[in-house]
């Protein structure tokens, strides 16, 4: 009897904490937005930097934990990549690498809709990625093996509207790659 209540008290927490995670909000500003946009909606102080890299391609990454732009427990662990270019924001890319769960996977089907699993796998043993068109956003969805062991959950989400601005970042990006061995 003990062994029932801990099951279920155990998949009641997994929805909670999949449901509380699925209700944060990834895109806190609009693409196009600025980096002030972002620091605004991080409530950071004006003399606060943003954790900002520029890039060899022409953009600017900021980082920021999940945690920072969502406040939920169930976020711990996944990292924000906010891409700007020409100060605009173009890309937001979510990681979050080797952690019990698939909450990652869990808020991306709530929020773009289901992943097709193959019959009787289990979501914790999928590996693969899966493309989403809503409006004027696309979003990919990655699971993939690391190699010293683990996975990774990735969502790149972009905007439709301004698609020639990442596809010339991307051609420079590419042409960086075939340069190295």
């Amino acid at each position: 009897m003990m062994k029932k209540y801990l099951f279920i008290s155990f998949i009641i927490s997994i929805f909670f904490t999949s449901n509380v995670f699925a209700s944060c909000n990834f895109q806190i500003i609009d693409f196009g937005k600025s980096k002030d946009h972002l620091k605004k909606k991080l409530n950071y102080d004006e003399s606060m930097e943003l954790m900002m890299v520029p890039d060899e391609f022409g953009g600017e990454l900021v980082f920021a934990p999940l945690f920072e732009t969502c406040n939920k427990e169930s976020a711990l662990g996944t990292f924000a990549e906010y891409l700007f270019i020409n100060d605009k924001l173009q890309r937001i890319h979510l990681s979050r690498a080797n952690m019990p769960d698939r909450n990652l996977m869990v808020s991306a089907t709530s929020k773009y809709g289901k992943i097709p699993l193959p019959t009787g796998m289990p979501m914790e043993q999928w590996r693969g990625n899966y493309y989403w068109e809503k409006g004027n956003i696309i979003i990919e969805f990655h699971v993939v093996n690391l190699e010293l062991g683990g996975h990774m959950e990735i969502i790149n989400i972009e905007s439709l509207k301004n698609r020639s601005v990442m596809d010339k970042y991307y051609e420079k990006v590419g042409k960086w790659l075939d340069t190295q061995n």
